[in-house]
């Protein structure tokens, strides 16, 4: 007989292949860092939940399956990923993964842990994938399709779809970003080592000085060994990058943020952070950047770039002609037949494809939309604690639900720069005050492997943790203290709430507006799973 909450072989048969139609409670569009860890903890929080997941690509890992061979994480393994299995190498006798700088795994183990997971959740019974797969949705009949074939299309009901809106995407998945003469050899960044290795070119110009950007120079220089005179670096923008030296000792690095709180605007703050070296810049002796995204580098790295004498910084490349690249402000001349362009670049709006308009929620009547970071820095924390919300708070209750969920949304935050960056702290620290009034929040919170901050990865230095937060530094503190100074307008730079005041009454008009019905369609469909279920087992 076949229990509540697992599809059962001959329920998936007969379901496929009969009626081409399956049932779950929760349709996840997107196999990547989002869909997989809200994936994780429902299966966890949830011993009855069934998941029928989709995804375009032929395997799970969303943009890492297309990332450049070279690529690593630039945060530490021991926070990324799912909850329910480890990632990181270095591991206490228990088995826990310990806080280490280093331990960044590399793009190919990250694909090869997800598929990993994903074989963990067909394992379960309870969940069913579909790759290679695309997803439709018919808004007149309110039908959830995916399309497998031309010919071999799935129907899914199902009592919530999960979607992910952040929209990640890197060069190898798109066309250039702006018009490129035919002739000209612009390549996606994960064409490096092949295009090296060929020897057609002796001079390389790279668009972008983001993670990727910073990567490709490090690639060259250090693993291709090209030398810094062949090399041009296109830059938009300055911008600031953490040194991930600074942060080997977790609880000194946190002490380091704290100082945030007495600076008397962000600029103050951020060129605290670079005396104490815990921010750095291509060139200190450049106007302060006004751009942020968060990439963290080493002191190898900075060396390294640092040795880059061509720098090209007359804004954004506009177009590439032949022998010549027009930018915002001038333009520089090239030789087609022995230069390779390498594609770096990304959307000029928002970070990495986090963007969200002011009216966006993640909770929604049948509908769930992952994407923004609640927590700081952390697309797999962010996901989870979505998903623990989902099991935690009452399942109509998307007010509140929305409620616990903070972070950064509409035009006037779109830009990456350093006052959002502290915006985006401001909301982190919001999530997780609001986490702590839920029910099991806390333990939650402080169980979750992807959370840097769980004791778990400090087990060696618990005595440190436990001084660090509640002796005289108070850390624990901060959050609250961060939260003080942003809301009492104590920033000389900043003169709002980053949207948090209005958004209470921007969540209800908008949850308003798509609650009618949901509740009973909700309740049909709970009834309805359970008389399929017993009527096929």
């Amino acid at each position: 007989m076949t229990k509540k909450g697992d599809f059962g072989d001959d329920v998936v048969t007969k379901l496929a292949t009969a009626t081409k139609q399956l049932q779950c409670d929760y349709l996840v569009v997107g196999a990547g860092t989002a869909g997989m860890s809200f994936v994780d903890t429902i299966l966890t929080e949830n011993s009855t939940a069934t998941v029928v997941l989709v995804d375009r690509f032929s395997r799970p890992g969303g943009h890492w399956t297309k990332a450049y061979p070279f690529v690593k994480l630039h945060q530490y393994s021991c926070s990324y990923g799912v909850n329910s299995r480890c990632l990181g190498k270095n591991l206490d006798g228990k088995g826990n993964e310990i806080y280490d700088i280093n331990d960044r795994a590399t793009g190919s183990e990250v694909v090869e842990y997800y598929q990993e997971v994903c074989n963990t959740f067909e394992a379960s019974g309870r969940v069913k994938c579909f790759f290679g797969a695309e997803y439709e949705f018919d808004e007149e009949t309110s039908t959830h399709t995916i399309v497998v074939t031309a010919t071999n299309r799935v129907d899914v009901k199902c009592g919530k779809v999960v979607t992910v809106k952040s929209g990640i995407t890197v060069p190898s998945m798109r066309e250039p970003l702006i018009p490129v003469h035919e002739s000209v050899n612009f390549v996606p960044v994960n064409d490096i080592p092949s295009s090296v290795k060929s020897g057609r070119y002796q001079k390389y110009i790279v668009f972008g000085n983001g993670k990727t950007g910073v990567d490709a120079i490090t690639n060259l220089l250090l693993d291709q060994r090209i030398d810094p005179s062949q090399i041009t670096w296109v830059i938009s923008r300055d911008v600031w990058y953490f040194l991930r030296d600074s942060m080997e000792d977790y609880f000194k690095s946190l002490i380091f943020f704290t100082k945030m709180t007495s600076a008397k605007s962000v600029k103050e703050g951020f060129l605290t952070y670079e005396a104490d070296e815990v921010m750095v810049r291509l060139d200190p002796k450049r106007p302060y950047p006004e751009v942020c995204k968060a990439a963290i580098i080493d002191s190898n790295d900075l060396v390294a770039i640092r040795s880059i004498q061509n720098v090209v910084r007359m804004g954004r490349a506009m177009s590439i002609e032949p022998n010549k690249i027009v930018l915002n402000s001038g333009s520089i001349e090239f030789s087609s037949h022995d230069t390779l362009l390498i594609d770096c670049m990304v959307e000029s709006d928002g970070v990495y494809g986090y963007t969200f308009d002011e009216s966006f929620t993640i909770f929604e009547p049948e509908r769930i939309n992952l994407g923004p970071l609640i927590t700081l820095f952390n697309p797999s924390l962010s996901s989870a604690i979505i998903a623990f919300l989902e099991c935690a708070i009452d399942e109509n209750d998307d007010e509140a639900k929305n409620g616990c969920c903070f972070f950064l949304r509409g035009k006037e935050f779109l830009d990456p720069s350093p006052v959002n960056l502290l915006g985006s702290v401001y909301m982190d620290s919001k999530t997780n005050d609001a986490l702590m009034k839920v029910k099991g929040g806390m333990k939650f919170f402080m169980k979750s492997r992807t959370n840097e901050f769980a004791p778990m990865h400090h087990k060696r230095f618990y005595r440190q943790f436990l001084w660090t937060m509640y002796g005289p530094k108070q850390l624990h503190k901060f959050p609250k203290a961060l939260a003080k100074k942003v809301e009492s307008k104590g920033y000389e730079d900043i003169d709002h709430c980053f949207g948090v005041e209005t958004l209470g009454a921007k969540t209800r008009e908008r949850q308003a507006k798509k609650s009618i019905g949901a509740a009973a369609r909700w309740t049909c469909f709970r009834r309805s799973r359970v008389e399929t279920a017993t009527s096929l087992s």
